[in-house]
């Protein structure tokens, strides 16, 4: 469908049928744009609680499907953390495990086939979760992230070939990618407009932890849960503890599946949803600056942290005397931790400070402790402990700015009838940069002297910290500063643009195309 067959003349006459959480009605058509002639405040406004609430639940069913997905929100990401983090220390037990198969080639593409799967996730479930709806796209995802688990966990080679298994782990950890990829836009786009509907004043806050820290904290579950298996099974049998590893990845999300079942969309989504003939270059052409500014700082900050996270274990490992690997997991779990205060002060001051400024903030810092640990890399690789420190505190910048910041700037600028499509192609761009950071990250190392090589080491660090320094001006340039709108007046302002291009586009969603017939009950 061209875009020119959207464009119509103003409509003087007629009825059209639109869906809205009433049942259909039918309405003038002059009626269905007349609201968008008042032009309201885009900012918080003294009334700002009695305008939030025309779009709050207005049933106890409503809010508490409102309030359960942001829950389940938290715990679903949780175990997208998890799988994003579990391959941290499995690097390390499979170089013990396979050193002849598993070269530094098939550890590059074990960790990549997630970041390959979550780009198709985030790209083709962004598009769905707007264009069927938010439920679909979360039971889809749920489904895609337990199957990969459970196919990770019990991976074989043909005939027992070790070459085999570790090629069908690449699959398979696609698979997961998959998942996790798709979760990202449609819990976070769900969780936003849920967040909305709830505490729309501390809505960046409550967004943050349950999404970007309980991000964290899968990752930081998934190394408890190897240093118990550790202890159980001992560092001598290192294969039950990989492969129970990524099969309790499962145990959160399978916790969530029944509730989505029965979830209802997010009111503002079924008042919004445009579910048909959508004008996306029109849409294009209002949001391309903004888009240029979730992907551009969303890639260069996946660029630093998911080669810095992968690969954060090896780097210990080679710090760390007589390469053992308890001690190793030890100080990932400790690296891990650390990262957290930073990502806990932007959930509170993210609504003070405001999102460009956190973000611009945490970039900056990201860059200047990267550079500083890469110049000092010499002295602190015979101190392990002050190496860990600092680079807790390089992770917990990156946590504070970006990494608060960037999921909740994409949820909030763009309107609620592309939420997930806009979100799922800025997600898609960091995962992109995780990619390629991962690919490019051992090439950088050992072209200045290897792994177990101080140079090769101070170089990783002082790439990483000039890439955060280049977000923080993209940040400048890019990112508007939303911070004290509502998601509301986002629409509101999407409909006065599609008035001023005489653009007409049937929106909403009834609460039944929603719902199963258990929630309506």
């Amino acid at each position: 469908m061209s875009q020119q067959s959207l464009l119509t003349k103003p409509l003087l006459a007629g009825t059209v049928r639109m869906t809205s959480s009433a049942p259909d009605v039918e309405i003038n058509a002059v009626e269905s744009t007349d609201y968008r002639d008042t032009k309201k405040t885009l900012e918080f406004p003294m009334e700002f609680d009695e305008e939030a609430s025309k779009v709050g639940p207005s049933s106890v069913k409503e809010r508490r499907s409102a309030i359960l997905n942001i829950i389940f929100a938290g715990i679903a990401l949780t175990s997208d953390g998890y799988c994003e983090s579990v391959v941290n220390l499995i690097n390390v037990f499979f170089a013990a495990l396979y050193p002849v198969q598993f070269t530094s080639s098939m550890s590059t593409r074990i960790s990549n086939a997630l970041l390959v799967g979550a780009i198709i996730g985030q790209l083709g479930f962004g598009l769905i979760s707007d264009r069927i709806g938010r439920k679909v796209g979360l039971l889809c995802t749920t489904g895609f992230v337990i199957v990969g688990s459970l196919l990770c966990s019990a991976a074989y080679g043909a005939g027992g070939s070790v070459e085999g298994m570790l090629w069908a782990l690449v699959v398979y950890r696609g698979i997961v990618g998959v998942g996790v990829g798709g979760e990202y836009p449609c819990s976070s786009a769900n969780a936003s407009e849920a967040t909305e509907e709830t505490t729309p004043r501390s809505r960046g806050g409550v967004f943050i932890m349950v999404t970007n820290f309980a991000l964290v904290i899968g990752g930081v579950l998934s190394i408890i849960v190897q240093v118990v298996l550790l202890k159980i099974f001992g560092t001598n049998d290192l294969e039950p503890v990989w492969r129970i590893s990524f099969g309790l990845a499962i145990v959160p999300i399978l916790s969530v599946f029944y509730f989505r079942i029965r979830m209802l969309n997010s009111k503002l989504y079924r008042k919004e949803a445009m579910k048909k003939r959508v004008p996306y270059l029109l849409i294009l052409r209002k949001y391309y600056r903004y888009l240029i500014g979730t992907c551009g700082t969303w890639f260069l900050y996946d660029f630093v942290a998911f080669s810095n996270g992968v690969f954060s274990a090896t780097i210990l490992e080679n710090v760390i005397s007589g390469n053992d690997i308890m001690k190793t997991a030890y100080f990932q779990l400790l690296l891990s931790v650390l990262g957290i205060p930073g990502l806990v002060i932007g959930a509170y001051t993210i609504d003070k400070i405001g999102r460009k400024k956190q973000q611009f903030i945490g970039f900056l810092g990201y860059g200047i402790m990267g550079i500083l640990i890469g110049g000092l890399f010499g002295k602190l690789r015979h101190y392990t402990a002050a190496l860990v420190v600092l680079y807790g505190i390089f992770n917990s910048f990156g946590n504070f700015g970006p990494g608060d910041a960037l999921g909740l700037v994409s949820s909030e600028i763009y309107p609620t009838a592309v939420r997930g499509t806009c979100y799922g192609i800025s997600a898609a761009f960091g995962k992109a940069g995780g990619a390629i950071g991962t690919q490019v990250f051992l090439p950088i190392r050992n072209a200045f002297g290897g792994a177990s090589s101080t140079n090769g080491n101070r170089a990783v660090f002082i790439v990483s910290g000039g890439i955060a320094l280049l977000g923080s001006i993209l940040t400048l340039l890019f990112v508007p500063d939303y911070s004290k709108r509502y998601l509301k007046a986002g629409d509101e302002d999407f409909h006065e643009y599609l008035k001023e291009h005489n653009v007409y586009v049937e929106q909403g969603e009834s609460v039944q195309a929603s719902a199963s017939s258990a929630m309506m009950k």
